[in-house]
């Protein structure tokens, strides 16, 4: 990887959309999404992210990293090849404060977790819903969180304590348009203009089928 920072290899690569309206996994609005998915097929790039994640939670001592689907899943596997350690994978369901983390029963992954040091990696943090749900999946089941290491944070203001972490480690801090409230969306925001909604990237197709919005104008 070259010394190009994360923002900008992302807008270099079609990564960074803009002046669109885009809804999160945490429920959240904005007019701005980073799109990891656009360049993960670059297998150099997503290794080299995961051989900085892996630094950034080397200190930690962990035996095992665990990735949120989708992306967290993508970046599990080389930063725990950088750790020396293993590298599983959750589902995430649902959305907002209905979001909730498991182990898929097929590959039976919560028999590796008891008793072990686990810290979590993720491709965007927005409010630190995703990582928080899984940390109580993990101790849950009898794992211990150490840390938790996103490539990008949205928001500066989150902190490890919301991701219900103890330790928090962020690649690159990137300052897009503010989230918005669903409220201050409506009041304010592009749902107040009738922009419409972006399905993918992001969570706009699960917003769009709750039945109070399936009248919204959709993106083409």
């Amino acid at each position: 990887m070259t010394d190009t920072s994360i923002k900008e290899y992302l807008e270099a690569n079609g990564g960074r959309l803009i002046n669109s309206h885009f809804v999160f996994t945490s429920g959240m609005h904005s007019t701005e999404y980073f799109n990891i998915r656009a360049v993960v097929q670059d297998a150099r790039w997503v290794n080299a992210i995961g051989s900085r994640l892996a630094m950034s939670l080397s200190i930690y001592g962990p035996d095992i990293i665990v990735g949120p689907e989708t992306l967290g899943r993508t970046f599990a596997h080389p930063t725990a090849f950088g750790l020396g350690v293993s590298a599983i994978w959750c589902e995430i369901d649902g959305g907002g404060s209905d979001k909730a983390a498991s182990f898929s029963a097929k590959m039976d992954f919560g028999r590796l977790v008891p008793g072990k040091r686990v810290a979590i990696v993720d491709d965007l943090l927005t409010s630190g819903g995703s990582i928080k749900v899984v940390s109580d999946l993990i101790t849950s089941l009898g794992g211990e969180v150490v840390a938790a290491a996103a490539i990008v944070r949205r928001n500066s203001a989150v902190r490890a304590e919301d991701c219900g972490v103890p330790s928090l480690e962020v690649l690159e801090d990137i300052e897009g348009a503010a989230p918005l409230t669903p409220e201050e969306c409506a009041e304010f925001g592009p749902c107040s203009e009738q922009v419409p909604m972006v399905l993918r990237p992001g969570h706009g197709w699960k917003w769009h089928e709750l039945p109070e919005n399936r009248d919204y104008p959709v993106a083409s």
